[in-house]
């Protein structure tokens, strides 16, 4: 069978790439239905990371967000038709796990998204910019058929969410902050109205942006009121050279003993007052991706009519994708777009 996807060559340049798809073991078929851009492929897009990792990345298929169906399941894990969420972080098979692999994936504050040795689509292995895909069936996580592909395609980035959640032990009266009032910081926000019991307080930039974040207080960053809340779990979702300053403003902010989770990624390294950690006493956690688990998390809660709609507010507008110009279209528009929310993909091809 032959396949038809588009992978970046060079920055800003894709090319229609015809091949043949190859069902190995353990594999399912899924036709690719719906997708969207995350940052780190407008990245790969605008050529904005360094030359040498570029050039040992291209040329690849993008997309590590993506909604599909089953074709064919050899493993009969599911059944033809059934919707299915592609999970991009791609353990090792159990048989090459060693302790190591095997102690980090029964940790549950860690999981196996931490292994070295894990692949992840659209970085270290082929992403879902095509038509059809051979894929892991341990890797798809049913997706209810009610649910609207354009909601469940940010099935990935809630599943980012609770694996940040799960970072850290969270008791109900804690007072949480989120510093970043993007896409991942609007998501966690919405999860954890779902999970946490106690005040939740949101920091940002954009006053237009806050105003979406629904049920909970919000604060321009520099506002003195923020440190009279008291917050003493905080979550920054900024990355970019941005975050340097919400890294500091946070550690400024927060009470003695305070936990802090680092989600956002800067490309360059970025100052932090290493002296207000020890003065204060905080512990910093670090989370990257998500597991088969958080995916399953992340399928559970789209089905909650209230979180549903909450996610259902970031459908800025939805393209269906013929052909590469369609696909290269959503891509100048996710690269120039500063609204909070993302141009949803529906592949047609």
């Amino acid at each position: 069978m032959l396949i038809r996807g588009f992978k970046i060559v060079q920055s800003k340049r894709f090319e229609v790439y015809i091949e043949d798809l190859e069902v190995y073991a353990g594999s399912a078929v899924v036709k690719i239905e719906t997708a969207a851009i995350c940052k780190a492929d407008i990245r790969y897009y605008l050529g904005s990371r360094d030359a040498r990792t570029l050039n040992l990345k291209y040329p690849i298929n993008l997309i590590h967000e993506a909604i599909g169906t089953i074709v064919k399941d050899p493993t009969n894990s599911f059944k033809k038709g059934d919707k299915v969420a592609l999970v991009p972080n791609i353990m090792i098979d159990k048989d090459k796990q060693d302790e190591f692999d095997i102690a980090l994936s029964s940790d549950p504050r860690l999981g196996e998204n931490y292994s070295p040795k894990a692949l992840f689509a659209s970085s270290s292995y082929n992403g879902f910019s095509k038509d059809y895909i051979a894929y892991p069936a341990r890797n798809l996580v049913k997706i209810e058929d009610n649910i609207d592909s354009s909601i469940a395609v940010f099935s990935e980035l809630i599943s980012v969410s609770i694996a940040a959640i799960r970072r850290i032990i969270l008791k109900e009266d804690d007072i949480i902050g989120i510093w970043g009032d993007g896409i991942l910081g609007y998501i966690l926000c919405s999860v954890l109205k779902q999970v946490h019991k106690g005040p939740i307080v949101v920091v940002g930039h954009n006053q237009e942006k806050l105003d979406m974040f629904e049920g909970v207080k919000t604060y321009l960053s520099n506002d003195k009121a923020i440190k009279k809340e008291k917050i003493n779990v905080a979550f920054e979702c900024i990355g970019g050279v941005a975050s340097e300053g919400g890294i500091d403003e946070i550690m400024t902010v927060v009470q003695t003993g305070a936990k802090l989770v680092f989600t956002g990624v800067a490309e360059n390294s970025i100052g932090i007052n290493t002296r207000k950690i020890l003065e204060k006493g905080l512990a910093i956690y670090g989370v990257t991706r998500s597991t088969v688990e958080d995916f399953k998390g992340a399928a559970e809660l789209l089905k909650t009519k209230e979180f549903s709609s909450d996610i259902s507010k970031l459908i800025i507008d939805e393209t269906s994708i013929y052909g590469i110009k369609d696909y290269y279209k959503v891509f100048e528009i996710e690269a120039e777009s500063r609204a909070l929310g993302k141009h949803i993909m529906n592949f047609k091809f």
